[in-house]
């Protein structure tokens, strides 16, 4: 199966694309983590802090945890690589379909991967059926939530009883984060109050600060030995000056993450109903994204003549060909969205 990403404007000439495929905030770069960063510059001249010392501690402070409990990257995907050359896993548990990272992470260290399906009857969010696969023959459990590209997140109650199976069983759990900012009630989806020496949170700058080309995420554990370990699997510098001083000036901004999310939510469920008048089966998500279904297997190249690039979703485990993901964006760029898409079924 192919292995592809959305976000990838740079196969088309076109400059005044908009681009659906990549789930970033709508609303760009906050001004002041632009100026941080082209404040940088002049400080390019040297290397960057080398553990993100001072980024470690702001996480700390936001999250009330200690500088030890993190670990700062070039984006959340590098930190799965580094975690499975750290656990050295032999067998592994992944949804589908789910971001997959995942999977092109642990067939770098050969381990062996089951696939946990989730089932469009049940709009593919994860039920009491995973429990199941979390043997003592599974070394490391990978879920992202909410999930990519469904946007369902975890239920409560079966976090605590996977969190509680895995410990069990020793085995890793990593809970990929990265669109929880999205989420309105995210201190109560969050994993972050749980201590288990076996989880790790993963979670990155990328998507609520529009920062996906400067690359910088983070994981937190209270596995502190893990979270040493992390730093002998990779380069050294892996975030550089920019990065560092762009996530400084971004935990600065203590309201925005709230405020962004209340706007998305507003968006996407206008743009949930204004898809589903379009008669395509529409799964709702309670991300910064939707996936849908249409029988047209070429809408995506077809929306390429209006300047919409969405992603098309035939790539990933668990779907295939008429699987689209759009992601949430302003008011005006959703309503070219829709009437493109309308324009195109209609002929």
């Amino acid at each position: 199966m192919h292995h592809e990403h959305g976000g990838n404007i740079y196969k088309y000439s076109n400059n005044n694309l908009i681009d659906f495929s990549a789930n970033i905030n709508p609303y760009g770069i906050p001004s002041n983590v632009k100026q941080a960063m082209h404040d940088a510059i002049d400080l390019c001249i040297h290397y960057p802090e080398p553990n993100a010392d001072r980024l470690k501690h702001a996480l700390a402070e936001k999250y009330n945890l200690k500088p030890e409990n993190f670990f700062c990257s070039n984006g959340a995907a590098e930190i799965f690589y580094r975690l499975v050359n750290v656990i050295k896993p032999k067998s592994a548990i992944i949804t589908a379909p789910t971001f997959s990272e995942y999977e092109q992470a642990l067939l770098s260290v050969n381990c062996e991967i089951k696939h946990h399906f989730l089932l469009k009857e049940n709009d593919f969010s994860l039920t009491n059926s995973i429990l199941s696969d979390l043997d003592d023959n599974i070394d490391i459990c990978i879920l992202c939530n909410p999930n990519n590209p469904t946007g369902k997140t975890i239920n409560t109650n079966l976090m605590n009883k996977i969190i509680k199976k895995c410990d069990e069983n020793s085995i890793y759990l990593i809970i990929d984060e990265c669109f929880l900012d999205f989420i309105d009630n995210e201190k109560e989806l969050s994993v972050l109050n749980n201590k288990s020496n076996n989880l790790i949170i993963v979670k990155a700058f990328t998507k609520m600060y529009a920062l996906a080309g400067v690359r910088l995420g983070f994981c937190i554990s209270h596995n502190v030995d893990l979270i040493n370990k992390l730093s002998y699997f990779g380069q050294p510098w892996n975030t550089s000056v920019i990065a560092q001083q762009a996530g400084l000036a971004a935990l600065k901004l203590t309201d925005y993450p709230k405020k962004i999310a209340q706007n998305i939510k507003v968006l996407r469920d206008i743009l949930y109903l204004e898809l589903k008048k379009l008669n395509l089966t529409v799964f709702y998500g309670e991300a910064n994204y939707l996936l849908f279904y249409t029988f047209d297997f070429k809408l995506h190249e077809k929306l390429l003549k209006y300047n919409i690039l969405i992603r098309n979703c035939e790539n990933y485990i668990g779907l295939n060909k008429g699987y689209y993901r759009v992601a949430v964006r302003t008011e005006e760029e959703n309503n070219k969205l829709i009437k493109a898409i309308k324009e195109v079924l209609k002929n």
